[in-house]
């Protein structure tokens, strides 16, 4: 279960690598290129989505109208109301939140050295999810209520995972079958409760337990980009210790790095970047566990910028799905559910066709 693509191959300079050094020579900057020129094709492509969730819809906005309304000089009151406060709050809040999440997988399977280890697989958007249901159903408590719940029963999930894990370094199966342990009780608490409680209130929580991205507003965003430049700033300032501990934990001892000491840090980080992005948009599954994958698969290295776009593309082109692609709007979390099941069922068979 222990990932070993992580070698010291991965730390030595090839010919798509590039420095980039101060005149002093004192600051560098190493970089892939086949990684730098993934980050600008995703950035164009997220960009793309974000201007066709902009154009699209039952209201039409020609592309005219949308430049001059983005510009602060809308052709009429009814387009302003829908590119300003419906769909272009909503789209940042996808890619955001699909940002965040993709982060916070790579984080948990480069620090756990687990290509499993995610907040899906780790019970941590399990642990939100009682958290909200709990204040949905028990305390009566509203929609924005709920994402406080979600915040607190992840960061709990998350501490029980750590401690009962702890003696391990954070890593190997004991990790995962802890998170899938926590994870099926969580489903189990949250079943029982929504069999006690009305029709109503049910629906309401199961349609939260699903991930939905419906009437996301400016309000929802901010938090969110607070918490991705905090994080960014934080696994930025971490990312040279971690490429050492990548490497095991005698050698990265021996250069004088902690590196329990910043797994600890890391998972914290991306613990509170799940916690927000659940308590934003709902625990919607496997955008965490797929980004990184495919993040890696298109840039040959483990780049944190590449995984967010791959984890903004995704879950703003599954929003797009999700309200446009079938006769009516569904919930967000249906569609990357399948399109997560998908991918893995590709990834199977792909492996199985290398070892034949």
């Amino acid at each position: 279960m222990t990932d070993r693509r992580v070698s010291f191959a991965d730390h030595v300079l090839t010919d798509d690598d590039r420095v980039l050094r101060s005149r002093t020579g004192r600051l560098s900057v190493r970089f892939s290129k086949r990684a730098a020129l993934t980050a600008v094709a995703l950035t164009v492509l997220v960009i793309a989505l974000l201007v066709a969730s902009l154009l699209m819809g039952e209201y039409r906005v020609s592309p005219g109208a949308l430049v001059h309304t983005l510009l602060g000089d809308p052709p009429n009151r009814l387009t302003d109301f829908f590119v300003m406060t419906r769909r272009l709050p909503r789209a940042l809040v996808a890619v955001s939140v699909g940002a965040a999440l993709a982060v916070a997988g790579g984080v948990f399977q480069s620090s756990t050295r687990n290509p499993l280890a995610s907040p899906d697989m780790l019970g941590i958007s399990h642990g939100a999810s009682v958290g909200a249901v709990v204040v949905i159903l028990l305390l009566d408590g509203s929609l924005g209520q709920a994402a406080i719940g979600a915040v607190v029963g992840s960061i709990v999930a998350a501490a029980v995972i750590l401690l009962i894990s702890a003696r391990s370094g954070l890593q190997g199966v004991q990790l995962v079958l802890s998170g899938v342990a926590l994870a099926a009780i969580a489903s189990a608490i949250v079943d029982y409760l929504l069999t006690q409680v009305f029709v109503a209130s049910a629906t309401t929580a199961q349609t939260w337990l699903i991930g939905s991205l419906q009437g996301r507003s400016w309000e929802h965003l901010w938090p969110m980009l607070i918490a991705l430049v905090a994080a960014g700033a934080v696994l930025t300032a971490t990312a040279p210790a971690a490429r050492l501990s990548a490497l095991g934990d005698s050698l990265p001892v021996t250069l004088g790095v902690r590196a329990v000491r910043l797994r600890w840090i890391q998972i914290t980080v991306a613990t509170l970047l799940v916690a927000i992005a659940v308590a934003t948009a709902g625990p919607i599954a496997f955008i965490a566990l797929v980004a990184p994958h495919i993040a890696f698969s298109l840039a040959g290295s483990r780049s944190l910028i590449v995984t967010a776009l791959t984890g903004a593309f995704l879950l703003g082109a599954s929003d797009l799905i999700a309200q446009y692609a079938l006769s009516g709007p569904i919930p967000v979390g249906a569609v990357t559910v399948v399109l997560g099941g998908v991918f893995f069922l590709w990834l199977v068979f792909r492996q199985g066709r290398r070892r034949a």
